[in-house]
């Protein structure tokens, strides 16, 4: 699939912004399941650095060092992507799987969120990928889709506890619980190309990964009860939100802040030349995959 995304995020404030810096990772990377041909970030009146974190995520540092009263950050992309049934190969990961069984803010644990996992440990023990399978259809049964029901700074622990969320909220429980049965698990932003489920919008996405023995990183969106197809743009990874967010940082000045974002997706079926290609590229990526475990 060919998906064509334009991202604009606006940030307007009451009173001058004496300035501000930003980490924004809103850069995807080429992989086995996508080819990023054509990508442009902006953001007029700032200064844009780039950097790679210890995730492998392609960041920038945006600085507003002088006065405004609005600051906007653009994204026009072209990427296209292929279906791996979900799989991201283990070879694709900048650091060990055990740094993802690392408990965060997010992802900490109460006693409810305890016994809740404790429901899924003995299926995953038994077979791995089908436990996670089912902990994707518990986490989405046990907390409601539900606009605007959390914030941000929500918690696994706090999900579970109110029983509605968004995407993130979904994707930062099924970590909680894989990081309680000892199962690595990470975080992934980016956009979805088409809606599915009650995700029937056009806008930012988020979901989970999970390691799989045999397999690697496997993706599960609690949102919509299904792993990736290639109607999804994986931009960024993370332990949580606070490491794959879109935009995290601080001002100066500024008043009361206002935010509107702005998410278009144009997805479209490739021509078969297209198809011919990207089949080609996921063959080649499988074939350096084994190569690698061989020479281990």
């Amino acid at each position: 699939m060919r998906i064509l995304v334009r991202h604009r995020t606006e940030y307007r404030y009451t009173e001058a912004l004496m300035q501000s810096v930003q980490y924004v990772r809103l850069t995807p990377r080429s992989g086995p399941s996508q080819t990023v041909d054509r990508w442009k970030l902006s953001a007029p009146g700032a200064d844009l650095t780039e950097w790679t974190d210890h995730y492998g995520n392609i960041c920038h540092t945006l600085a507003m060092l002088r006065p405004a009263t609005s600051m906007l950050i653009e994204v026009a992309g072209d990427v296209r992507t292929v279906d791996t049934s979900g799989v991201i190969p283990g070879g694709t990961t900048t650091l060990p799987f055990e740094v993802y069984l690392r408990e965060t803010a997010y992802t900490q644990p109460d006693r409810r969120l305890a016994r809740f996992a404790a429901k899924f440990r003995p299926v995953i023990a038994k077979d791995t990928i089908a436990g996670l399978h089912q902990l994707m259809l518990g986490v989405r049964e046990a907390v409601a889709y539900e606009k605007n029901s959390t914030t941000v700074h929500t918690t696994a622990a706090e999900t579970l506890a109110a029983g509605r969320g968004v995407c993130q909220d979904h994707a930062h429980l099924f970590i909680a619980i894989c990081r309680q049965l000892g199962v690595p698990a990470r975080y992934v932003s980016g956009y979805l190309g088409r809606g599915e489920g009650p995700q029937q919008t056009t806008a930012s996405h988020a979901w989970a990964e999970a390691v799989v023995p045999d397999l690697g990183w496997v993706s599960f969106d609690c949102a919509n009860g299904v792993s990736a197809t290639d109607a999804y743009v994986r931009v960024a990874v993370g332990l949580d939100y606070a490491d794959a967010g879109p935009v995290r940082g601080v001002r100066t000045g500024g008043g009361v802040e206002e935010l509107d974002v702005t998410v278009q997706l144009s997805p479209r079926t490739m021509p078969p030349s297209e198809i011919a290609a990207a089949d080609a590229m996921k063959a080649a990526e499988a074939a350096r995959q084994q190569g690698q475990q061989q020479q281990q």
